[in-house]
Parts: structure tokens; C-alpha cells; sequence
């Protein structure tokens, strides 16, 4: 990783910084401890956890990833859903007080993405994602 771009990639033999299929990645559980007691930092203990942080420190996440037929792949999702309840703590989400934007470095989000794409996968990744420092999500199909 050079602190510019973070990449993550769901298949192997991709160049990146963190391959999701060699991570056993932990479903968000809701305990909403990254707002409260960890303000900016997941509870679950997996190895997701600390690619987050190092995600945190990058100016751009880069997903790469095959979707299956036409479906974010479940290990993307995971990620992504992992993010986006981290990127809440920079948010005034259920009455938090949101942390400072200028603590992390994280501004924009590319997905790269082979083959076909459902439209709606685009929306819901924009909105999972675009919040807290995030001002910008692309797509770009390889």
C-alpha cells in the first residue's frame, strides 16, 4: 500500500494490498460499538478489522472484484457493509457525534468490476459508502 490507494481484490492472482478471498471476513453484527465505545473502530476481531483501518489511512479504496451473476459477490458485500458501518462513526448516525473527517485520509471509492453489472448494485454500493468522508464513488468496467 502507498497511502494513496488502498486495493482490495475478491478473486486471487489480482495485484492488491488485501485479497477478501484469503480473509474469513465476519458479517456486521449491529452492535453499533464502532459509534459508541470504539468510536471510528469495529469490535469484531477478524483480520477485516485491521485492513479497515489501513483502508482508513489511504485518499482511495479501490474494490476490485467479478460480479456473480450480476450480484456484488457475498465476500464484497461483507466488506462493504463492514465500511459503511465505520464510515457511520463520521456521521451524526443515531445521534452520534461524528468524528472529525479530517482524522482519516479516505476521500474516494473506485470499483472495478469485470463483466455484467446490475444497475441497482451501483446504487446500492453509492450508498453504502458515500458518506462520512467519501465525496466520490466510481465504476469502472474492465
Amino acid at each position: 500500500m502507498d497511502g494513496e490507494r488502498f486495493v482490495l481484490a475478491d478473486s486471487p492472482g489480482k495485484p492488491c494490498d488485501a485479497d477478501l478471498s484469503t480473509l474469513r471476513i465476519r458479517r456486521c453484527r449491529g452492535c453499533v460499538k464502532c459509534l459508541t465505545n470504539h468510536k471510528g473502530r469495529c469490535e469484531i476481531k477478524d483480520p477485516f478489522t485491521d485492513v479497515m483501518d489501513e483502508i482508513l489511512r489511504s485518499e482511495c479504496l479501490e474494490i476490485r472484484m467479478s460480479p456473480e451473476h450480476g450480484t456484488v459477490p457475498d465476500r464484497v458485500r461483507k466488506a462493504v457493509e463492514r465500511l459503511s458501518n465505520m464510515l457511520d462513526a463520521y456521521t451524526d448516525c443515531g445521534g452520534n457525534v461524528p468524528l472529525p473527517i479530517d482524522s482519516v485520509r479516505l476521500r474516494s471509492v473506485e470499483v472495478v468490476y469485470e463483466g455484467g453489472f446490475a444497475d441497482r448494485m451501483e446504487s446500492e454500493i453509492n450508498g453504502a459508502l458515500r458518506k462520512g468522508p467519501i465525496s466520490d464513488v466510481r465504476f469502472t468496467q474492465e
